[in-house]
């Protein structure tokens, strides 16, 4: 099992332990309330280009390979990612590490020393990488940014959320340093520690590195467009032999009362091998190689998410197997062998999540960060509401999410003007 506990240190930076004595490895990351929804459409991207600069930009370290080096010396992983509502920076090392591992988080996220050369290498760096959301034509092809921007903001839903090359060629290093400074600060910042690990040395540790951190957090998180009244639908052609699409549905926001449930149907439609979608449209159909449901969540919104791609020949009738799908859960509901079986395997994977300090680090990190409960909902808690659902709470959900009014439609590739018109009839 684990101990869970939490600090708030002198200057606002939150601190979780995760105690999991049982395992080798201690897992070290540091969750940032920092992301496109902070950004305006001049400056998108620059949240994305700042989690790349924090492993150039640190005082210890003359340069990002000194830094990786001393995370492969420890034998030690190292990962970072930005999201629209947060950016997360992780380290694992052996718990003989911890010591050496907390020092280079420490490093990574109080840098701050962006230097003009290293700015230009990482902005070639995240042009290159932008290259993979790009067809043959030029034109961005991101359909989950896509969807987000559908369902949630207003202007361009061709946006990418971390930037295209217009507004990642104007980033500086004075807009760097704004940026970090800005979001940097203590009560931004959550810190978790999960894993196998003595709670006194390492709170000293963190006392000793982080204490010093000062700063007040005045950025506000624009709030999302959420008013829906029809079906809305996108639709981007794209020079490709398959074309994919996303079905989403408006649904809850993390840590929702239904969120659960949510899960439940999740993998009720498309969340295994046995599911719905996968059954009907891969192996009873053959239609697609992979179809996966799953929840989208922030800490105000959320949405039920269906992916898939096929060949454009298919694209009609993949269409329609999934709607079939659909209307098939919002008519019929699911069946108390479906809850049965489906309750095991959520049951199971909130089980797991307490096998994994990483699971748990983003568990009770990103919680903290999005929502700031009074009291954890933990793992355990939310594997026991599981087998407190009743059909009757399903099909309430059910027909609270799959109506047409919470519904978006997102296309990308290839499709004639007859196969847009009638999935846009299929979809309403």
């Amino acid at each position: 099992m684990y101990t869970y506990s939490k600090e708030i240190l002198t200057n606002g930076l939150r601190v979780i332990y995760i105690e999991m004595p049982h395992i080798h490895s201690v897992v070290m990351a540091a969750y940032i309330g920092v992301g496109s929804r902070y950004e305006d459409e001049k400056k998108l991207g620059i949240s994305h280009f700042l989690e790349h600069m924090l492993f150039r930009g640190t005082k210890r370290f003359k340069n990002s390979f000194e830094l990786l080096q001393a995370i492969d010396n420890i034998g030690g992983d190292s990962d970072a990612y930005t999201s629209p509502e947060h950016s997360a920076v992780v380290i694992q090392v052996h718990n003989k590490h911890i010591e050496k591992g907390l020092e280079i988080l420490g490093d990574i996220i109080l840098g701050g020393n962006f230097k003009p050369d290293d700015i230009e290498v990482e902005r070639r760096i995240i042009q290159e990488e932008m290259k993979q959301f790009v067809d043959v034509k030029g034109d961005y092809v991101g359909i989950d940014d896509m969807s987000f921007s559908l369902m949630w903001k207003d202007g361009s839903t061709e946006a990418p959320l971390f930037g295209d090359e217009k507004t990642i060629a104007a980033v500086t290093e004075e807009d760097l340093n704004t940026h970090y400074k800005k979001f940097f600060v203590p009560e931004n910042i959550v810190l978790c520690i999960s894993g196998n690990f003595e709670k006194e040395p390492v709170t000293r540790h963190i006392k000793d590195l982080f204490g010093n951190l000062q700063g007040k957090f005045s950025a506000q998180k624009p709030l999302l467009k959420t008013t829906q009244t029809e079906p809305r639908y996108l639709f981007k052609k794209s020079p490709s032999q398959t074309t994919s699409f996303k079905l989403c549905h408006k649904a809850y926001p993390y840590r929702h009362k239904n969120v659960i449930i949510m899960l439940l149907l999740a993998d009720v439609l498309g969340g295994g091998i046995s599911s719905r979608l996968s059954l009907n449209v891969r192996e009873k159909l053959g239609l697609v190689y992979e179809i996966a449901c799953y929840p989208t969540m922030f800490s105000d919104v959320g949405s039920l998410d269906i992916y898939t791609s096929t060949k454009k020949e298919n694209f009609e009738k993949t269409a329609q197997a999934v709607m079939d799908e659909v209307h098939k859960l919002f008519h019929e509901g699911i069946t108390e062998q479906e809850l049965s079986r489906t309750e095991e395997r959520v049951f199971s994977q909130m089980q797991l999540v307490m096998d994994s300090p990483l699971a748990m680090a983003n568990w009770f990190g990103i919680e903290e960060l999005l929502i700031t409960p009074k009291t954890p909902d933990t793992p355990e808690k939310q594997a026991q509401k599981i087998h407190d659902i009743k059909l009757e709470d399903v099909r309430n959900v059910i027909s609270e999410i799959f109506v047409p009014e919470k519904r978006n439609f997102i296309v990308v590739g290839a499709f004639g003007w007859l196969n847009k018109k009638r999935a846009i009839t299929l979809i309403k």
